[in-house]
């Protein structure tokens, strides 16, 4: 199968994150409204923790087979069928902690059943991981950009009947259930369909030791990645409870929203600077620069925009019952930045056989992301966990940059050019919008900071048609 372009690649899965993330988003808040504070940091609670416990399952050989399989076509059959027999093993025994856990932590009956359900929602989806890992691998993200919509639809319409019946709690993740079960049917079906897959070819321990090797940078990265990124609910809900879950995890809700943007981006570009870096070290160069330059454009406005209107966003999407989340908001989306930037600098020290080093990189990010949260929690409740996570999102940043500076040896004075003309661009916007904030609707205020935005960036010459070009000629080479 011929390689589609990263353009293409990004334009699939980024139009079908955008569709995902409105649905999900629109679902959240029907969910938030429809189940007040305290069922929602209990429904939350559940599903933060099975998550945890996913990466137990994967040990990081989905993107082993993904790094491998870009390489070589070929090695898609060789290691797939010894990964799916030890992915189906491990859910077994997983699914078991999950139980023992939970039970052993006392939570109440209505949270345990949650978890329950939430574990068999885990196990489904880390099975459609590895399958969409082998078309990642091939450079074709159509495929799961169809299931990602479709999937999020399923949710949307079946959660829907469910609020409007007022069925009890554990009913609102039967939805998940039936997207995750679809995703993997479908996932199955086009795996063996367009890229005539067989599943359980070459199921042997030679095979899987050699694709151990390869995974486990990748499956610390991502129990690192994992128990940083969802501790903190677990945390709050035991030590403070589950209405400062719930105000936590609406103030977490929005700006995870925007993470499609670099999400997308990072799945498209893995591949490419894996290649780059053995072929092509200019290109690599090249790429890495037009991207951080991208994605500063787009998220400095994001974050300074909706920091400055977080309290009518709140009030009208979640109501006053959620007003106590705008603080906690506002600190998010200044991690935003941050968070946009990491996905990229991931990518690039995976890619570029730097594995080892970005594990003991997010590794130490996790560890004083338990620390920040056991010291902030008892003082500050949700907002102590904001902050930690504003400050972990920061060192994670300097730390990956320092080491990204060696790997592609960027102008590393033009990217805090670029920086600076567009931080003073967002800060200009936000300033006319808190001058305006009493005076208009926030809706109406978006537009305008928008307009503000780009008149000021381009002013400073922020960025020019050239940028333009540049970025575009970057994506769509067939090099990548």
């Amino acid at each position: 199968m011929q390689s589609v372009s990263v353009t293409k690649n990004t334009s699939y899965l980024t139009l079908s994150y955008v569709a995902q993330k409105v649905l999900s988003f629109f679902y959240f808040v029907l969910v938030a409204r429809a189940i007040g504070v305290e069922d929602l940091g209990k429904y939350t609670f559940a599903l933060s923790f099975a998550t945890i416990f996913a990466v137990f399952i994967d040990w990081g050989l989905t993107q082993g087979l993904i790094t491998e399989s870009a390489k070589e076509k070929g090695k898609i059959e060789r290691f797939l069928g010894s990964i799916l027999v030890t992915k189906l093993l491990f859910s077994v025994v997983v699914y078991g902690l999950v139980v023992l856990t939970i039970n052993v932590m006392n939570y109440p009956a209505i949270t345990r059943h949650l978890v329950y359900v939430s574990g068999i929602i885990m196990l489904l989806d880390q099975i459609t991981l590895t399958l969409w890992g082998v078309f990642r691998g091939q450079r074709n993200l159509k495929y799961e950009a169809v299931s990602v919509v479709i999937n999020q639809s399923l949710i949307l319409i079946s959660g829907l009947i469910i609020i409007w019946l007022k069925l009890p709690l554990i009913y609102l993740l039967i939805p998940y259930v039936l997207g995750s079960s679809f995703s993997l049917i479908f996932s199955s079906v086009v795996c063996r369909k367009i890229l005539n897959v067989r599943f359980w070819q070459n199921c042997n321990f030679g095979n899987l030791k050699f694709i151990f090797k390869i995974a486990w940078p990748f499956a610390l990265i991502a129990i690192f990645s994992r128990v940083y990124g969802y501790l903190d609910t677990v945390m709050l809900s035991k030590m403070v409870g589950d209405r400062a879950v719930g105000w936590y995890s609406v103030a977490m809700k929005i700006p995870f929203a925007f993470q499609f943007i670099p999400a997308a981006l990072a799945a498209a570009i893995f591949p490419a600077f894996s290649y780059q870096f053995v072929h092509d070290k200019n290109q690599l160069k090249l790429t890495y620069e037009r991207v951080m330059r991208f994605l500063t454009i787009i998220v400095l406005p994001i974050a300074v925009g909706i920091g400055v209107l977080a309290r009518p966003i709140i009030e009208f999407f979640y109501g006053q019952e959620y007003l106590p989340s705008v603080l906690s908001l506002q600190i998010l989306m200044s991690s935003l930045f941050f968070v946009f930037i990491n996905f990229p600098l991931g990518s690039l020290l995976n890619g570029c056989e730097r594995q080892k080093t970005n594990t003991k990189l997010v590794g130490l990010t996790m560890i004083l992301n338990i620390i920040l949260n056991l010291l902030l929690i008892p003082k500050f409740s949700f907002i102590g966990s904001s902050i930690a996570f504003l400050v972990c999102q920061i060192f994670l940043f300097a730390v990956s940059a320092w080491v990204a500076q060696k790997i592609s040896s960027s102008n590393w004075v033009s990217g805090i050019t670029v920086f600076a003309k567009t931080a003073l661009s967002a800060a200009i916007m936000g300033l006319v919008i808190q001058l305006l904030i009493t005076k208009l609707n926030f809706v109406i205020l978006i537009f305008i900071g928008a307009a503000v935005y780009c008149g000021v960036l381009l002013l400073l010459r922020g960025i020019t048609r050239k940028d333009f070009k540049e970025f575009w000629d970057s994506l769509i080479s067939r090099k990548v």
